[in-house]
């Protein structure tokens, strides 16, 4: 049996040489999680392709296809599910977009797995090889907040030069924050963490020095967060990972995670405007502390990556020079900006959509790239201007060269990171893909509401667990 397991191109932050691509992120752990829990069959192949960084396999042989859907490939996904259904394939659609809109993706695939796949996607596996596959795969909830069961990722199957960094670790899933534009609690509504011996273990089999968590709120539970950081320490690697901006306050916390390796850190400040932080839920970031926080990272030996969203309600056309300044000023190590999304399943969505401000639909704009809303003091053209001017001017030579300039611990970070935006700049600039704030002549239709669920196959799904 030939199972074929893909993650579409979501045209994110990527660099292009000629033929060469290299995304740069981390490698995420989808496919080679995926690959793992598949139950050692004999005869079963595998093949995983990561289409942000290589060509899908059009004309693969194939006996099952895979596609883990996030909201901005949903349109590519369901395009490569109805190639490989036309050659007579089944196709298995799961992932973010799947579990908020299963609906939706249920037209498009012979089956759909529904929220988590530690218990689900063995079973599919099990009944596709039984000749008695189900529309729709869902597990129970966990008893208990312990994420169990995950095996080492298959990294053997994953093309090692694709991603900045290769190797990455998840410790726990979910988030206690409600931030009102992030999906993670419409597709977790739990914080749930792995058993630390189980990190540790991931940990050890990886080959080389550096890896990432890739935990969207890594240090949300302090106790199991101490734990995990003293077990690791000795296995003296070098990490980096996402944490929220008030964590950093902890700083027992910091010297412990400084001491267990970590070098940088990706923090969401969003914006310089505690009026605007208050609006999207995420008033326990503290803009008077922000400089401190940074320093006391910096002290520390942790590159800081900072985040800031632009289209917030309470920004105007000043909010670009404004956050610039601020950048500068603060000492952010490699800043990157996004703008306000209103993914499918969040408070923003219900809100943007009761206040008739959502732009586009099409599904190819959820990349946090391109407009998809009516902003309230700018208009969607102003908006993508001042965008692309922040990124251009924060990324000058002159800014990037003092950025890069401190020999210490986090030197080479800064600059690989620098670069790489200087580069993501140009090609910001320069593909047509950037060339206007939202797809004006294919704005695509709101999703209907039967698409949030997916009631007459429900009754027959396989519940696992």
């Amino acid at each position: 049996m030939r199972i074929l397991l893909i993650m579409p191109d979501a045209h994110m932050h990527k660099l292009r040489f000629g033929s060469f691509v290299r995304s740069m992120r981390e490698a995420p752990l989808t496919l080679t999680t995926l690959a793992a829990l598949v139950p050692p069959l004999p005869g079963v192949e595998l093949k995983l392709v990561d289409g942000s960084v290589d060509a899908i396999p059009m004309n693969e042989t194939a006996d099952l296809v895979g596609i883990s859907v996030i909201t901005g490939c949903a349109r590519p996904a369901y395009a490569l599910a109805k190639h490989f259904r036309k050659r007579g394939i089944p196709v298995v659609l799961g992932g973010v977009h799947v579990t908020i809109l299963p609906g939706e993706a249920i037209l498009h695939a012979d089956s759909i797995v529904i929220g988590r796949g530690e218990r689900a996607w063995p079973q599919l596996i099990e009944d596709f090889r039984c000749g008695r596959l189900q529309r729709v795969y869902r597990e129970h909830p966990l008893p208990d907040q312990v994420l169990a069961e995950v095996p080492l990722p298959r990294r053997d199957l994953q093309r090692r030069s694709g991603c900045m960094l290769p190797n990455s670790v998840q410790a726990t899933r979910g988030c206690k924050r409600i931030c009102d534009f992030c999906t993670v609690n419409a597709v977790w509504p739990r914080y749930l963490k792995r058993p630390v011996a189980d990190v540790v273990r991931d940990v050890r089999a990886i080959q080389g020095r550096h890896f990432a968590f890739n935990d969207v709120s890594l240090v949300d539970d302090v106790e199991y967060a101490q734990e995990l950081f003293t077990a690791i320490a000795p296995l003296r690697k070098k990490w980096g990972g996402l944490v929220t901006a008030d964590s950093l306050q902890n700083t027992e916390l910091l010297d412990l995670m400084a001491r267990s390796g970590c070098v940088y850190l990706l923090v969401g400040f969003e914006s310089g405007d505690q009026t605007t932080l208050q609006g999207i839920r995420k008033s326990f970031n503290k803009t008077l502390c922000y400089r401190d926080l940074i320093r006391s990272m910096q002290k520390r030996g942790m590159s800081v990556q900072g985040c800031f969203v632009f289209g917030f309600d309470h920004d105007d056309s000043s909010v670009f020079e404004s956050t610039v300044q601020l950048v500068q000023d603060l000492g952010v190590d490699i800043p990157r900006y996004s703008l306000y999304t209103p993914y499918p399943g969040t408070q923003l969505f219900a809100r943007m959509q009761a206040e008739d401000r959502i732009l586009s639909y099409n599904w190819d704009d959820y990349d946090t790239m391109h407009v998809v809303i009516k902003p309230v003091q700018m208009t969607p053209e102003e908006l993508y201007r001042g965008f692309k001017w922040a990124y251009k001017e924060t990324f000058r030579l002159d800014r990037v060269v003092k950025r890069v300039s401190r020999l210490d611990i986090r030197c080479a970070i800064n600059f690989v990171g620098n670069l790489c935006y200087r580069i993501f700049v140009r090609r910001l600039y320069s593909e047509p893909r950037y060339a206007t704030p939202y797809s004006v002549h294919d704005p695509g239709s709101p999703p209907p509401p039967n698409h949030w669920t997916v009631r007459e196959e429900e009754e027959e799904a396989v519940c696992v667990g």
